[in-house]
């Protein structure tokens, strides 16, 4: 108002000796008039659009330094995998030793994004923490991480599949592959979607890589996932208690960001990593034994391509690790993991049910391909065969726009095969979404 004030008066004074000396208003000063108060609008409106920004950077400081739950997720799926597959994990059977080597590639992959973190900041490219918050966030998660995932090992002591030790649970490389994610999500997420993705699919890569190498069990991989991205956003917590918000390096708003909220809620094209877990039926039964699996581990991506706002075309593709024993002869048989690849098409629909929050459904087709293994004895086998048979299925949606560049959400699908073997097959995965 004050701003008003000073307006009008800049051209009351002149205006009113105007009227003193003619009953007309000299043109010229309705002219600045009017130019002044135009002035005056455009200043309210810039002063509009500051408070908006400064409200989000309000918000995404919050946001930045709250307690993130994103962890407690693998978490729980980890502690029921343990109660539901504890008769598969404990029977007996033995696979592949592979030794001790793989451990070093796979703590490679898991480490690499915490790696590429540390090199952009020697670069010189702006993360979200200044210095002293990431070196101590940085520490306090590997420490956090390695101290609760030890103490586990030694407390619980469980046997791996390749009978190596008995330090299965929960998998150490896992929390370190997710905490290393998350950093680089954290510091530089904003940046491109391709950097949180891409961190996240390197760790979803270290869990199939330990369960190819027969070093662990489902249970194993989820706990240390869960680990490790708890063990992050408590420490990244606990660190701005002590350093405060000087320690953050502010946000920016960016016109990106707006196109790409407006993206999420009108034709949500893009592409999705996709991590989760394949359940369902696990038996197949032969004369005289049972062929069993545990959860098996389901990665992939997704398509998707909106022909309007609420419909799109899916183009998905899934590769499925299931460890499967011998149930029934008292001998000692070989494990394996049995490989499944879907590949499916099909169209979905989903809406907007808030600002950044969509619900879909879809129906899909498609093919399963699954690749034989022999389980034996050192006399007898069984054998699942090698096999391309038709299916179909439906599934359902939750997608929520992050705000580090990318769309997170959970997609439940049922599969339905034409085959004797395992025909009705459930998954519930974790997306991380990037719009195109």
């Amino acid at each position: 108002m004050p701003r008003l004030l000073m307006l009008l008066m800049a051209v009351f004074v002149p205006l009113s000796a105007a009227f003193a000396q003619s009953e007309e208003p000299d043109p010229t000063f309705v002219g600045q008039m009017d130019s002044l108060i135009a002035v005056y609008e455009q200043m309210e409106k810039q002063k509009q659009v500051e408070q908006v920004i400064q409200s989000h950077n309000e918000k995404r400081l919050k946001q930045e330094m709250s307690f993130k739950t994103d962890g407690l997720l693998p978490l729980a799926r980890g502690l029921l995998l343990t109660w539901t597959d504890h008769h598969f994990m404990t029977h007996s059977s033995q696979f592949k030793p592979m030794g001790d080597k793989c451990n070093w590639t796979d703590y490679g992959v898991a480490g690499a994004p915490l790696v590429a973190n540390w090199v952009l900041k020697a670069a010189g490219v702006k993360s979200r923490s200044k210095l002293e918050r990431m070196i101590t966030a940085n520490a306090m998660a590997l420490g956090i991480s390695f101290g609760t995932s030890e103490i586990l090992k030694h407390s619980v002591k469980e046997t791996r599949p390749d009978l190596s030790n008995d330090h299965a649970f929960p998998s150490g490389h896992t929390s370190l592959a997710f905490v290393s994610a998350s950093i680089l999500s954290r510091e530089y997420g904003y940046i491109s979607p391709w950097i949180s993705v891409g961190s996240y699919a390197t760790a979803t890569a270290t869990q199939v890589m330990r369960i190819r190498h027969n070093k662990h069990w489902m249970s194993d991989l989820y706990m240390g996932a869960g680990i490790g991205m708890v063990s992050t956003n408590l420490a990244y917590f606990l660190t701005d208690k002590i350093f405060g918000a000087d320690a953050i390096n502010p946000s920016e708003v960016r016109r990106k960001d707006v196109i790409r909220l407006m993206k999420f809620n009108t034709m949500p094209t893009g592409i999705s990593l996709i991590a989760g877990t394949e359940i369902g039926n696990r038996k197949i039964h032969f004369e005289d034994a049972t062929l069993k699996s545990g959860a098996a581990i389901a990665t992939g991506v997704d398509l998707s391509w909106h022909t309007s706002p609420y419909l799109s075309v899916e183009m998905m593709a899934r590769a499925v690790d299931a460890q499967m024993k011998v149930f029934g002869p008292e001998q000692l048989f070989t494990g394996d993991v049995l490989h499944i690849y879907h590949l499916n098409a099909g169209t979905k629909f989903s809406a907007p049910v808030m600002l950044e929050k969509r619900l879909g459904t879809r129906v899909f087709t498609g093919i399963r391909i699954m690749d034989g293994i022999t389980l034996t004895d050192g006399i007898k086998s069984y054998t699942i065969p090698d096999e391309t048979k038709f299916e179909c299925g439906l599934g359902v949606s939750y997608e929520c726009l992050d705000t580090d560049n990318y769309a997170w959400g959970i997609i439940a699908d049922y599969y339905h095969t034409f085959s004797h073997y395992m025909k009705n097959r459930y998954s519930i995965s974790s997306t991380w979404k990037i719009l195109f």
